[in-house]
């Protein structure tokens, strides 16, 4: 329906254009016509009640509200929030023992995300910074934090005005980061010095895959800006074990817990308005 819509308010702006230069160029004769006696306001009055009948006027302004409010090109930057849901019983088992305190599962990130539009698509740079979680006995803190990298793209199945659905998928990677550090680090004396103080990290680099989607909700503002408020849910696949490093350097140690099985993420966009005419 839009398609035939669009084919025929083109045809009947073809129409009016082709009418419009037909009376320019076609020649009248006037020559009986006393211009003096012509009430010339009232004339133009009349000119322009017939422009406004034959609905130029109206598919002129037409023209202009999808030329200023149809943009579908733009880039827009999103921050926000993102959750990760995890899964840690393996590592909350092997600490167990130790005196540790439960370590928090989730994750939480704060989001930064480019976003490039063009004709339904998007497309999406995703940076998530972690922020801690901490667990700590008598004598330990044990600090973990999740940060990941990721490109994707989606497609708008709506195409509203001011609703979005963008199935999406995406390829990035994700860092994991696991650090232990001793409380009480006094020295009296020598034998003390050369104990080895605690202050090790372990790292977990993997390779990741995540489908999922994201709903908006748009606002309009008076010069036909746009503030987006958007919710994307993403399953994350991890296609294989990863790399895993300890204080810097290999190591064979395997972790078989789940860094981040999906997240769910807040966002806020802005898109400046003030557009014209192209």
């Amino acid at each position: 329906m839009k398609y035939i819509f669009t084919l025929i308010i083109c045809a009947i702006v073809l129409t009016c254009n082709a009418q419009h230069h037909h009376h320019l160029k076609k020649k009248y004769d006037f020559s009986n016509v006393d211009p003096a006696t012509i009430d010339k306001e009232e004339l133009r009055q009349e000119v322009e009640n017939a422009r406004i009948r034959s609905g130029y006027d109206s598919l002129k302004a037409l023209e202009h509200y999808v030329h200023t409010t149809d943009e579908d090109q733009f880039a827009t930057l999103a921050i926000g929030y993102q959750h990760a849901f995890a899964s840690f019983d393996n590592l909350r088992r092997e600490l167990s023992p130790l005196g540790f305190n439960n370590i928090k599962e989730d994750m939480s990130n704060f989001l930064v995300s480019l976003d490039l539009y063009k004709n339904r698509f998007m497309m999406s740079y995703i940076f998530t910074p972690g922020f801690r979680n901490l667990s700590s006995n008598e004598n330990y803190e044990l600090r973990i934090r999740r940060r990941a990298f990721e490109a994707g793209i989606g497609y708008d199945l709506i195409k509203n005005k001011h609703f979005d659905l963008f199935p999406q998928i995406s390829i990035g990677f994700q860092d994991f980061n696991l650090r232990v550090e001793q409380k009480n680090q006094n020295v009296n004396d020598i034998p003390d010095l050369l104990d080895e103080i605690v202050n090790t990290s372990m790292r977990k680099r993997t390779f990741i895959f995540t489908y999922g989607g994201e709903f908006d909700y748009k606002f309009y503002t008076k010069d036909r800006g746009r503030i987006i408020l958007g919710v994307r849910s993403a399953q994350v696949v991890e296609p294989g074990d990863g790399r895993v490093r300890v204080n810097g350097k290999k190591s064979d140690l395997k972790i078989d817990d789940e860094i981040a099985s999906s997240t769910i993420s807040f966002v806020i966009k802005m898109v400046p308005g003030g557009r014209h005419v192209r």
